[in-house]
């Protein structure tokens, strides 16, 4: 028997707040957290998650969690609500990694079409695709040793980053560090540092009504030129011309 497609009911966003607390809830329907910023904690089938940037949190219905926003490093999440077959989420754990942020940018234009009043029904398509993704991600696992140096650099976006520093908060030389970089993703540290923060102001542009010249010091990409010039180089679109799709599409 055919398995049913998932069905988009709604989404947002919480946004950061020193000694924000969820207290235990459950929900009839399916939901999944994207952590943008931040960290928490939740509580969760007996379990004690901490999640931070770049994690993927799934409640399935029924499920009673608790969340507890850390103090120093208030989060900040995207949630999306939907009903789904359990057989069509087997495959989703409780946390995922969503190393590339392509999870991430899907869940900002679902949110920011569900703000313009897009219906449900004409979202749910992208939601499938979301899904799909998240299956990429369980049958691709990424290196723990990768993943664990890429939410290091995730946190250090907005500064100056170095090829030895990076070398040295994993005890390795440059060589050695550099070497076992590019066997596990296929690319150099600082090429990736850049695929990450060109991800992360892709999603600030989509998401937020940030200028261009906030948005490139905030991802540690200089000025809006250069922004502009590594983002037409990365996407094959300005970022006006990127923000100028998204606004078309919300029109449709």
């Amino acid at each position: 028997m055919p398995v049913r497609d998932p069905v988009f009911l709604s989404g947002g966003e919480v946004r950061p707040q020193p000694g924000w607390t969820m207290p235990p809830h459950s929900h009839q329907v399916h939901e999944l957290i994207v952590i943008l910023n931040g960290r928490m904690r939740v509580e969760i089938d007996g379990e004690d998650v901490h999640a931070e940037p770049g994690d993927l949190l799934l409640y399935r219905a029924g499920h009673v969690h608790k969340e507890v926003s850390d103090d120093r490093t208030p989060v900040s999440t995207y949630f999306l609500v939907f009903e789904s077959e359990e057989s069509a989420l087997a495959h989703l754990a409780l946390r995922l990694r969503d190393a590339d942020g392509r999870v991430r940018q899907m869940a900002a234009w679902l949110v920011r079409d569900h703000r313009a009043g897009v219906p449900p029904e004409r979202q749910t398509p992208l939601l499938r695709a979301l899904l799909t993704e998240t299956r990429r991600l369980c049958a691709s696992p990424v290196d723990p040793w990768l993943a664990d140096l890429r939410q290091h650099m995730q946190h250090l976006l907005a500064g100056r980053v170095y090829l030895e520093d990076l070398a040295r908060h994993c005890g390795m030389s440059k060589f050695a560090f550099v070497r076992k970089f590019r066997r596990l993703s296929g690319t150099t540290p600082m090429r990736d540092l850049q695929r990450m923060r060109l991800n992360q102001a892709r999603t600030l542009m989509l998401s937020t009504g940030m200028p261009v010249k906030a948005i490139a010091p905030a991802v540690g990409l200089g000025d809006e030129y250069q922004l502009s010039r590594l983002f037409r180089r990365h996407f094959r679109l300005s970022p006006r011309e990127m923000r100028a799709r998204l606004h078309r599409r919300r029109k449709r």
